[in-house]
């Protein structure tokens, strides 16, 4: 069992938050944008304003009633809603019966390119093995440069994909896509599926069978996703994986019966993880999946679970510690994602130091944490906050586990799983993570880091 000691950057280090926190920037912008982008055509947006939307049902027409007919347009759009409804269904068919000649009928005959990539998409889509999967049509959008590109008879459309990956996804969930339908001969074709990928919400198009040929490698409650024909790399990470859920199952009083998916592929942005930057520390990223995507039915979506990214710089070193800190917050990430962060990165550290001390002795974590004491705490003036939470120069990840840990021998871990869920769940904004942090352990978060301060570990 091979273990990578980590440094004073834990593995998480600058890796974004999960949870709604993730995404409450961009629920302005779903907002702004759920009714469709506004044209750069002051003329287009009149239109837009006086014509009926994609979702506009057209009157019924009974004998002998005065009602007046659709006009044109209206019946043009209910057509093309019924003709690209039924090309969805289709394609979603596809995928369940493995039809690849199915799946191309509606893509561009005359877009080689594009013909390719939706192959390589379907022979993703297949080997993964979809427990469900749908696609349906969320609202038009406008894109000048599409437009110009693709004739008068272009159609962008935001759809949602919805699907469950076995034992995976407890529930189903939701991502969004940016499909170009022309119509040729009165014929509906996908034309492009990326040109309102700048449009949709973080992560969108970008998830793991969107970006090249994969291989699909499964454990006991793992599943792994990799390049095509890396794979040493799928079965080394589905084994360190196994050995992080032994960890977290040891040191976390969750009972989650969930699986693991990790994707480790040879791209800087995966998901809504970010990697490209040079100056990156993280190693992985643990991004949620969502039931109800934010903005869909409520401002911060539902959370459903997570998934695993892994920064590909990082893929060789990957191992058990590591993935014990990701597990974590998959596990957790169903309960809500309200916990400030300090607790969230705090309870991922505990967890993973935990199995170091299994593997090494307490000796180990007594330097580190001596370390937190004599240099990180008095570098900080109160317990990390989460605005710039992983922008911080200062030790936050080892603050945040000293915090946990204090706890933890205070309160003991059950009490403090328990007030994980309860903050996780309902600690919507300051006033409530107060309250129910001073209701479970007699502390706010002013007092607790008065106290943390203080705090002198027994050894």
């Amino acid at each position: 069992m091979s273990v990578t000691p980590p440094s004073a950057a834990p593995p998480g280090a600058g890796a974004p938050p999960h949870g709604p926190r993730r995404w409450l920037g961009l629920v302005v912008a779903v907002a702004l944008v759920s009714g469709g982008v506004a044209y750069a055509v002051e003329q287009r947006q009149e239109d837009a304003r006086s014509r009926p939307t994609a979702t506009v049902t057209p009157p019924t027409i009974r004998p002998n009633q005065g009602t007046k007919p659709p006009s044109k347009t209206a019946a043009a759009i209910a057509a093309r809603r019924v003709a690209i409804d039924t090309i969805l269904l289709r394609r979603a068919k596809a995928v369940r019966t493995v039809d690849e000649r199915l799946f191309l009928q509606d893509v561009d005959p005359a877009n080689a390119k594009l013909r390719q990539a939706q192959k390589v998409l379907f022979a993703n889509l297949v080997e993964i093995g979809f427990q469900e999967i749908g696609y349906s049509q969320a609202e038009e959008r406008f894109d000048a440069a599409a437009a110009r590109e693709h004739g008068p008879s272009t159609y962008l459309v935001r759809v949602l994909m919805r699907y469950q990956i076995p034992n995976v996804d407890l529930t189903p969930v939701t991502t969004e896509l940016g499909y170009t339908y022309v119509n040729r001969g009165g014929r509906w074709i996908m034309a492009d599926d990326d040109d309102l990928d700048k449009d949709l919400g973080p992560g969108a198009h970008q998830e793991a069978w969107d970006l090249g040929r994969i291989e699909v490698h499964r454990g006991p409650r793992v599943l792994v996703l990799v390049e095509k024909g890396d794979t040493q790399r799928g079965r080394t990470i589905v084994a360190e994986a196994a050995e992080g859920l032994t960890q977290v199952t040891a040191y976390w009083p969750r009972r989650w019966r969930g699986t693991v998916l990790i994707a480790a592929l040879d791209e800087t942005e995966v998901r809504d993880a970010r990697f490209s930057d040079e100056d990156v520390e993280s190693a992985a990223s643990a991004g949620s999946t969502f039931s109800s995507l934010p903005g869909q039915d409520t401002a911060d979506g539902t959370v459903a679970g997570a998934y695993i990214v892994i920064n590909p710089k990082e893929r060789d070193r990957v191992d058990e510690i590591l993935l014990s800190h990701e597990i974590t917050h998959v596990a957790t990430a169903d309960l809500g994602g309200y916990e400030p962060l300090w607790l969230a990165e705090g309870a991922a550290e505990y967890v993973s130091w935990r199995g170091i001390e299994a593997i090494s002795g307490p000796g180990e974590v007594g330097k580190w944490e001596q370390e937190i004491i004599d240099d990180a705490l008095p570098a900080l003036p109160a317990l990390p906050s989460d605005a710039g939470f992983y922008q911080n120069t200062a030790d936050v990840y080892g603050v945040s586990w000293l915090a946990v840990r204090f706890l933890v021998s205070r309160l003991g871990l059950p009490a403090v799983e328990e007030l994980y869920e309860d903050l996780a769940r309902h600690g919507t904004d300051l006033a409530s993570r107060d309250r129910i942090l001073l209701t479970r352990t007699g502390f706010n978060e002013a007092s607790l880091w008065v106290y943390l301060k203080e705090y002198e570990p027994q050894r």
